[in-house]
């Protein structure tokens, strides 16, 4: 699994959001999808159609159980003679297997767990772009976000696309097993910094990439829990789907981010109660500290008549004010550095 720190958190946190941090997907999961029937059958197990994919672009899904809570979140790319599933390292195991399984309702469509032949390594940051230019033989500003190229390196090819959960500009490589070492090797000769999953986490936070594993009360979510129901196409007829239909008007609590105040100290508890006067609103889902912003930032659930922005609360055990706020909770570095 991907390893939670090389240095310090602040020190990586630097690279990603001031230079360029590498990051290595250990055990992310890759599925590869083929055959007549294999955009029907990725629009029955992801919540979004592949039919408007073309070759060298991507989107991204859910991946859903029956009753409508969420596996995984998917990385979906048209490589032309075949479709690849990337999953993130924590949801891979549940994720393949629930493509595998899902896959005996298409018999005329191969599935194939591929992560044990390739690996997957980013780099994410402001000069990101400049390492990605050295493997393109175009310029890198025509490799639109969300879409992937071919690339012939090493002893075979390796998919490069622009990706990324920072809100830096992000390219990730996924490369064969054999060849990983060197391109790692490689990319660190070029400036790349090694990045863990914890400043990896703090910057998805500020740029609100929804986080699975930590932004839920515990248990299995929905999409609604997580702030994810944009992800879900109102004409796809996905798994999940008539439990969503079925339970719709029945969420009694919504997601929102946070801001506390500056003196909030130590990171609260995940599961510490937020709320006001001496009424409870709600519960904080996760939190971080962020060192742009100085100060904690978070998620929490709260009922719907106080989810809005702007909104004052306390964290029941310190009381110390927090701050509802509009996300994302911070602009990224990249979006004052043009491409090229």
């Amino acid at each position: 699994m991907m390893k939670s720190s090389y240095t310090t958190t602040d020190q990586e946190y630097e690279a990603l959001r001031r230079h360029v941090g590498l990051i290595s997907y250990d055990g992310a999961g890759l599925v590869t999808v083929t055959g007549p029937r294999a955009t029907e059958y990725l629009g029955r197990v992801g919540t979004r159609s592949v039919d408007f994919l073309l070759e060298g672009q991507s989107t991204s899904a859910l991946l859903l159980r029956e009753d409508g809570t969420i596996v995984a979140e998917a990385l979906i790319h048209c490589r032309g003679t075949d479709y690849l599933v990337e999953i993130w390292p924590a949801q891979a195991a549940e994720a393949v297997a629930h493509l595998l399984a899902a896959a005996t309702d298409f018999p005329d469509v191969t599935v194939e767990d591929v992560g044990s032949q390739c690996a997957v390594l980013a780099v994410e940051g402001p000069s990101s772009f400049q390492i990605a230019q050295k493997y393109l033989d175009f310029p890198v500003a025509s490799l639109a976000y969300r879409s992937c190229t071919a690339v012939e390196w090493g002893s075979g090819t390796v998919t490069l696309s622009r990706t990324g959960v920072t809100g830096e500009y992000g390219y990730k490589f996924i490369v064969p097993s054999g060849d990983a070492p060197r391109l790692r090797a490689e990319l660190l000769d070029l400036g790349a910094v090694e990045c863990g999953k914890d400043a990896v986490d703090v910057c998805r936070m500020e740029v609100r990439f929804v986080n699975l594993e930590r932004e839920h009360t515990g248990g299995p979510v929905l999409p609604s829990d997580v702030g994810l129901q944009w992800m879900l196409d109102a004409g796809q007829d996905f798994v999940g789907r008539q439990a969503l239909d079925e339970s719709s008007g029945q969420v009694h609590r919504s997601p929102v981010c946070w801001v506390a105040d500056a003196a909030l100290e130590t990171a609260p508890p995940e599961g510490t109660v937020i709320g006001v006067s001496d009424a409870d609103v709600g519960i904080m889902t996760h939190c971080v500290w962020s060192p742009a912003l100085g100060r904690f930032i978070g998620t929490a659930v709260v009922g719907n008549r106080v989810a809005a922005s702007g909104q004052g609360f306390r964290l029941a055990g310190t009381n110390t004010p927090v701050r509802t706020i509009s996300a994302p909770f911070l602009t990224a570095t990249s979006l004052g550095v043009p491409l090229g």
